[in-house]
């Protein structure tokens, strides 16, 4: 036990965990157990933008030894958290500009411990560690200046103290940042002490009445100190004039007054540096951490080792050896668990990645400028400045010779055939290696959830909502047929399973199983067999676990949220050989008209026959009235009984739909938030997500709901004596018929139909459009008694579609997305250390693909062609950095690219593949295009030649009940 007298107006410094209760103005003696002092920093670094900054402020926290840096004007994009050599960074930004920010950076001896993180907005963030016996929560912030508006500030204010309510009273907060406010000197209540600095100010008031109402204790004015170690913040006028001296205490630290006596000090640090013009802050706390047990589960493997042939060699005899006695067990379950332990054990002795650490372009010459320039911050500007220019001259050469380095392994890459490596390299290079956006959650009332608790509760209530129904027990057929499962089934399947793939909650991966030998390969396909033939499924297949990931920058509900379900690879591989049984009945029975997730067809297709039915019926002047079709979470609302009588009437085999319906009515699922899994939640609705089957059960599903939707409707469009009325992809679905009568027929049968089989149409995302000559108003479409939205343009699969059918408007569309893309990633084009070729490969990779998805349906014009080749020569102009004022030809801007143009010809070629695509493929009979209209001999010469020179735009239809090519 360790004995601490202080004599100081702040009271005795108690550990974190331990409520203070002296008075801050006596002197107390107390005895209290000896704990680890933790150093806390705040600083304003004014941008964190800058390369070599981060490093800087890493530096300075080693050598003043800091645990925790909050930053204040982080300024970087976004919301998430990065590790930086044996730091973790969290960082709270804007999600485009490099303006305010707020940032935590955590030593890697702590950064276990925290437990949540909370990006609130780019001014705000929260931190929760573990800590004993109580847990510690740290609100970083970075007030709005002076020269903001009343508003912005209330706001803030209102707002870190909705946070700050939602903190349990028995747990530690420590607000701290940069208020942009002065308190002054002397004393108000008890949660402003008397050695503040300066004037207070009008947001020195509302600081005040933040931390009064609040409960809570501006540390850094309750410790007497020289002005040196109080101020943080010196002014641009500081010097100009003679005795002018212009520095103020703006940076603060709070605690909650329960927990006031465990800071031991808070003073300012003059001779840090980081080419700020605030001083560095540090408060030391004692502290008790948490001691966690290490989760040996969340060791990284590294998969890519199996690429070596000594490698698979030895993990291939280990998992023979571990799978021996398997097959003297009986019980289907223990040898499924053998496999489990087996493949366990070859990740964990085999395939555990290296530790190694990532190479830095900061250079030991640099820190050390950076320290020579720290020793110059407080008696030689003019040597400062000196200093400063330099390190960033050494900072731009360093990068440069970083970017050179890894433009010579993506080359290296590329030479080896190593197509993973080079996308890796290139998203390094050009910032798109990131993780995902981390987000914030909302109640219902707006109100942001803080607790993790709450957080998994929030999500586990929105999951057993989405998927929640009335669901009765599903009686199969007695007639148990289907043949048994093949080992020749099994190995095609393992094969076609594809690498890379998260693992299920059994862990187990699909480049493991595909080591098992014929021998062990047979044992599987006989635990197949009894699983089939029997009907039950092991309990842990399942078990999904769901992951949630941010749909669009900003999202805090759980609505914006979209789940991922990461189910047992053995479970996959077992049911691909089902898939491929009823691939063969959704072949057969599933219409023409839908193109998802259909062998052979893809958005290509579909955008395809769209964009020929709708132009030759635009040209033939036969108005068309379509509807774009937006389902609530199609696949989440999918009814099991349904289903299963759809699944049923399909005519597939017993067995299966015994399996299925097992799978469905014993399923369960968690949620992963922050490491943590909520409870299991049943699931009573909608096809499984991940599951091979599903795309194809909701073919079936959705196939049942147009079949009884559309029977004998005689809306659509007339097409060789029969009537097409719908396109799908999926749940994409555009219906259409040549009056505005017939539309709105069909659409209420739909509607009425799919609300039968628990299919909502979204109102607000459904819209309406009319492609047509003529300029038609006055025409509504109907839905549940709203007024559908009519659009002028619509986003169809990726394309652009407009009521004048004008493909121009699309190519402009995809010439900006393209360049958009090019600018992006400019770094890497632009550099002088890829050769011709490489750049070249990558812009057909990454740019080109951009600009061409959908060209088969193009209908190119002579000024549409012109502004293509102009975009493929700025491509050419920026990779050689050729300035439009150099007035250098084209023909002198490809000798240099040593090419050709290369677009028009690229797109030429698309289009004769896909002609020998649909030649070679069973569509290639063709029929005449009748709709009843009589052409003119000049309109049909006119015609003809129009159709002659854009030929490939117009060759291919699916329609219903046909499979024939429309020329």
């Amino acid at each position: 036990m360790a004995m601490f007298t202080l004599n100081s107006s702040s009271g005795v410094s108690s550990p974190i965990g331990s409520p203070g209760g002296a008075s801050m103005n006596s002197d107390v003696t107390i005895k209290v157990p000896f704990k680890q002092r933790t150093k806390i920093g705040i600083w304003n670094v004014r941008t964190m933008a800058q390369p070599g900054k981060i490093q800087n402020a890493i530096q300075e926290m080693r050598r003043i030894d800091l645990k925790i840096l909050g930053i204040s004007e982080m300024r970087w994009t976004g919301a998430n958290h990065c590790d930086i050599e044996d730091f973790k960074v969290y960082y709270s930004g804007l999600p485009k500009k490099l303006e305010y920010g707020v940032g935590i950076i955590v030593h890697k001896s702590i950064a276990p411990k925290v437990r949540n993180f909370v990006p609130i907005n780019e001014r705000i963030m929260l931190i929760q560690m573990e800590a004993a016996p109580v847990n510690i929560n740290i609100l970083q912030v970075y007030a709005p200046t002076s020269d903001h508006t009343e508003e912005e500030i209330n706001y803030f204010y209102t707002q870190i103290a909705s946070i700050t309510r939602k903190i349990p009273k028995k747990e530690v907060l420590i607000v701290m940042g940069d208020f942009n406010a002065k308190v002054g000197q002397g004393r108000t209540g008890n949660h402003i002490g008397p050695h503040g600095l300066g004037e207070r100010n009008k947001q020195g008031d509302k600081l005040s009445s933040f931390a009064g109402e609040n409960d809570l204790v501006i540390m850094n004015t309750f410790f007497e100190l020289p002005p040196r170690r109080l101020y943080t913040w010196t002014s641009p006028q500081d010097g100009k004039k003679e005795g002018l001296i212009v520095r103020n205490q703006i940076d603060y630290v709070l605690i909650n007054q329960r927990y006031r006596n465990s800071c031991k000090s808070a003073k300012t640090y003059p001779g840090a540096d980081i080419n700020s013009d605030h001083n560095l802050l540090v408060a030391e706390f004692r502290v008790q951490w948490k001691k966690l047990k290490t989760n040996q589960s969340n060791k990284p493997y590294d998969y890519r080792k199996l690429k070596n042939q000594d490698i698979k060699k030895r993990a291939t005899e280990m998992l023979k050896k571990e799978l021996e006695h398997i097959k003297n067990s009986p019980e289907t379950d223990v040898k499924i668990d053998m496999i489990n332990t087996a493949i366990k054990k070859v990740k964990t002795e085999v395939l555990v990645r290296d530790p190694t650490k990532k190479k830095s372009w900061m250079t030991t010459e640099i820190l050390e400028l950076m320290e020579e320039r720290r020793m110059k911050k407080q008696h030689d500007k003019s040597g400062y400045k000196i200093i400063n220019t330099e390190i960033r001259r050494k900072i731009r050469e360093a990068k440069e010779l970083e970017l050179k380095e890894k433009c010579a392994e993506i080359e290296m890459a590329q030479r080896r055939y190593d197509s993973f490596n080079v996308h890796k390299k290139v998203r390094e290079i050009t910032g798109k290696l990131k993780k995902k956006t981390v987000g914030k959650l909302e109640n219902e009332q707006g109100e942001i959830i803080i607790d993790i608790n709450e957080i998994k509760e929030t999500w586990k209530n929105y999951v057993e909502e989405l998927f929640a129904d009335q669901r009765n027990e599903h009686e199969i057929p007695n007639t148990m047929t289907g043949p048994d499962i093949l080992v020749q089934e099994v190995e095609a399947a393992i094969r076609s399973m594809k690498d890379g793939k998260a693992p299920g909650p059994d862990e187990v991966q699909t480049e493991i199983l595909k080591l098992l030998e014929e021998n062990f390969i047979i044992e599987l396909t006989n635990i197949y067999n009894n699983i089939y033939n029997s009907g039950i499924i092991p309990h842990h297949w399942l078990k999904s676990e769901f992951i949630v990931l941010p749909k669009k920058q900003g999202a805090k509900r759980c609505s914006d949220y979209r789940t991922i379900s990461l189910m047992s690879h053995m479970l996959k591989l077992f049911l691909k050989i089902i898939h491929k049984r009823l691939y063969r009945i959704c072949e057969e029975q599933v219409s023409p008209t839908q193109f998802g997730f259909m062998k052979g067809l893809g958005t290509r297709d579909a955008l395809f026959s769209v964009q020929v039915l709708f132009q030759r019926c635009r040209d033939m002047n036969c108005n068309i009235f379509a509807c774009f079709i937006d389902y609530q979470k199609a696949f989440d609302k999918v009814k099991h009984n349904k289903m299963m009588e759809v699944l049923q009437d399909s005519g597939m085999d017993g067995k299966d739909l015994r399996i299925i319906k097992n799978l469905y009515w014993n399923q369960s699922a968690t949620i992963k938030i922050n490491q943590e899994n909520t409870d299991e939640i049943k699931i009573l609705q909608g096809v499984r997500q991940g599951c091979i089957i599903s795309p194809l059960i909701f073919n079936l599903y959705s196939e049942a709901i147009f079949q009884e939707a559309l029977e004998n409707m005689e809306e659509g469009i007339l097409l060789n004596g029969k009537r097409v009325n719908n396109f799908r992809y999926a749940d994409d679905t555009i219906i259409f018929a040549d009056t505005a009568e017939g539309l709105q027929h069909l659409m209420d049968k739909v509607t009425n139909i799919s609300r039968k089989y628990g299919l909502e149409v979204n109102i607000s995302k459904t819209k309406s459009m009319i492609i047509s000559k003529e300029k038609i108003e006055g025409v509504q479409l109907i839905i549940n008694n709203k007024v559908v939205e009519r659009v002028k343009t619509f986003t169809y699969l990726g394309t652009t579609l407009n009521e004048d059918w004008d493909h121009s408007q699309e190519i402009k569309c995809r010439i900006e997305k393209a360049r958009s893309a090019f600018n992006n990633m400019s770094k890497l084009f632009k550099t002088h250390n890829l050769t011709v070729e490489m750049k070249m490969r990558l812009l057909r990779c990454y740019i080109f693909s951009i600009l061409l998805y959908g060209v088969e349906s193009w209908t190119l014009t002579e000024a549409t062609t012109n502004r293509l080749e102009a975009f493929e020569m700025w491509i050419y102009r920026r990779i050689l950095r050729i300035s439009w004022m150099d007035r250098i030809t084209n023909e002198s801007v490809l000798q240099r690219m040593k090419k050709d143009k290369e677009i028009m010809h690229t797109i030429k070629r698309r289009k004769l593949e896909y002609l020998g695509h649909i030649l070679l493929s069973t569509l290639r009979s063709r029929v005449r295009f009748p709709l009843g209209v009589d052409f003119s001999r000049k309109e049909k010469f006119v015609l003809g030649m129009a159709c002659l020179s854009s030929f490939l735009s117009f060759f291919y239809l699916r329609f219903l009940g046909t499979k024939h090519l429309i020329l």
